[in-house]
């Protein structure tokens, strides 16, 4: 009997199953790049919004107690709107405000906002100028957003008989990028409403 060499089995050879790897190998390699890209630019997102939230909430609280700078129950007591200072050496904002109603100044009824440590801190027992007295608790978290500038800039406007205080608050935060560092700047004018009388 005669064999038929047609009737052999047809197959891939070694060279196209390594070719065939090598595609796939190169094909798997880009789609775990665009993966990692992704993840990273998506981390970097992230970061940037909770950056973005941290100086817009603390600027909401700084603004919302600066709008009662100076507010006293008794109109003629002007103790209040005379402790409003921004001591720029040492980035401490001290404002006061009659918070329980009677028309006295009470120690716990001096405020501040002060920039240390690359965190803004807040207290309600701030007697000196430069903020060096007082019990402190921090505003922002460092591990968030370091706070590197507060800075606070009068801009009085006289209307009559009235000075109108606006404030030009402006806050500025960073954080590490990989691998960069990316800043945020946010300003906001203000109105402190309980003006002093010229």
């Amino acid at each position: 009997m005669n064999m038929n060499n047609n009737n052999r089995q047809q197959g891939i050879t070694l060279i196209e199953m390594m070719i065939a790897m090598l595609i796939g190998l190169i094909l798997s390699g880009a789609v775990i790049s665009i993966f990692v890209s992704n993840v990273k630019s998506s981390t970097e997102n992230m970061r940037m919004m909770r950056l973005n939230q941290e100086l817009r909430g603390t600027m909401t609280f700084i603004s919302d107690e600066l709008k009662r700078a100076g507010f006293s129950a008794d109109a003629t007591n002007s103790d209040f709107m005379g402790d409003f200072n921004f001591n720029v050496a040492s980035s401490c904002l001290r404002y006061s405000y009659d918070e329980d109603g009677n028309g006295l100044q009470g120690t716990d009824e001096r405020f501040g906002f002060q920039l240390t440590a690359s965190a803004v801190r807040w207290s309600n027992n701030v007697t000196t100028t430069n903020c060096s007295n007082g019990t402190w608790q921090n505003v922002t978290d460092t591990t968030i957003a370091p706070i590197t500038a507060f800075t606070v800039t009068e801009n009085p406007i006289s209307a009559g008989t009235i000075d109108i205080n606006h404030l030009v608050l402006v806050l500025t935060g960073q954080i590490t990028l990989n691998p960069n560092t990316a800043s945020r700047t946010i300003t906001e004018t203000i109105r402190v409403r309980n003006e002093d009388p010229s």
